[in-house]
């Protein structure tokens, strides 16, 4: 599925079904279903429980608080799993950012598998019979347009992923009721996010013409929504967070995931810790000459002069979110971690599309230019 061979690069994967627009959750009111699961994180509120209620006014609904902190662990799914048996719903509804989707896929999963094992993370032939809505409450996680669902390896100590295409949403619900009340530097965090699928999926060594053009708008719409004084145009913003999920679908990430997937353990915010390493990560990219150009390409058509300006693009969302403040701790904690951390960047799932390999050198490398 991830290998760039073949006809790979000669199409899209599959994307679900969009509900756009204010007021949009309204239209689930005929989705097909008796027994409705909302599984929630700490950002859905009362009125959006009444809002859930008013729509699927005839059938029944059960609100679940997630059981999980942060990124969803393996060990911390059973009571949410536990509530799911006991209720038997037909179709899952997830409300939140990305780790409260990727915790709900996982919940599914062993709802319907219940021995599935996690050490074999592909999922061959899987097919699920429930429905699965995904909700955002951020603006670039990818995870509703994603076939992976990330996990925390308490053991591992590390980022572990079960892939299916089986595993993404039926229907994805882009109503900005659901994200205008998310603090200000979580919105920031996740756009970051989003640009970084968008800069990563465009230089993989996985190609797709179609997913680079999408990446191109993607990233003009981060640009037109941050780099304008005024309000922020949240629909926009969830689309572009959307057109970022289908390039890191399609094309993975590189190395900038590969080393903020290490810093969950040490208390950053996925969003933040990839922000913060990539711009150091696009610089030592820019070694190999065709990444470079590339990189340059990516910024010219989303409206900036070069990669220099689209740099400078990222560090000014890093300062005004105040998410820059953290640069010197994480580049402590990867300095003074590095011996037990480098092992798993180097095999870390989501940065093989980098497009330079990444080596202990590599690494190094990175961690100088933070």
């Amino acid at each position: 599925m991830w290998q760039p061979q073949g006809s790979y690069s000669q199409f899209l994967l599959r994307t679900p079904v969009l509900l756009c627009g204010k007021g949009a959750a309204q239209e689930l009111y005929n989705y097909p279903g008796e027994r409705i699961a909302v599984i929630y994180g700490s950002s859905f509120n009362d009125e959006g429980k009444a809002l859930f209620r008013q729509t699927f006014s005839k059938k029944d609904v059960c609100f679940i608080k997630r059981s999980w902190d942060g990124e969803p662990a393996i060990e911390d799914l059973s009571e949410c799993v536990g509530e799911l048996e006991e209720y038997r719903p037909d179709v899952f509804i997830a409300v939140g950012g990305g780790s409260v989707i990727d915790g709900v896929k996982l919940c599914r999963l062993f709802y319907e598998f219940p021995f599935f094992d996690v050490g074999c993370p592909r999922i061959a032939g899987s097919r699920l019979n429930t429905k699965f809505i995904a909700v955002p409450t951020t603006v670039g996680s990818g995870a509703e347009v994603s076939s992976a669902a990330v996990y925390w390896s308490k053991k591992g100590h590390r980022k572990e992923m079960a892939v299916s295409h089986a595993l993404q949403p039926d229907v994805i619900v882009y109503d900005i009721d659901y994200i205008v009340n998310t603090p200000e530097r979580v919105l920031y965090a996740s756009a970051l996010d989003g640009i970084s699928h968008i800069m990563e999926g465009y230089v993989s060594n996985v190609k797709n013409n179609m997913a680079e053009m999408l990446g191109e708008k993607g990233l003009q719409m981060f640009y037109e929504a941050f780099a304008r004084e005024g309000t922020i145009n949240f629909e926009r913003l969830q689309y572009a967070g959307y057109l970022g999920g289908i390039v890191q679908n399609h094309c993975i990430v590189g190395g900038a995931h590969a080393i903020a997937h290490q810093m969950t353990e040490f208390g950053f915010p996925h969003g933040e810790a990839v922000g913060l390493v990539l711009p150091s990560v696009i610089r030592v990219n820019c070694e190999d000459k065709e990444c470079e150009r590339k990189y340059d390409q990516l910024a010219g058509y989303a409206g900036f002069g070069d990669k220099r300006e689209l740099i400078s693009f990222i560090e000014s969302i890093l300062t005004k979110s105040g998410i820059a403040a953290r640069r010197s701790e994480i580049k402590n904690v990867l300095e003074r971690h590095f011996d037990s951390l480098v092992g798993n960047v180097k095999i870390d799932r989501g940065g093989k599309g980098n497009p330079v390999p990444i080596t202990e050198e590599y690494v190094k490398k990175v961690i100088r230019g933070l």
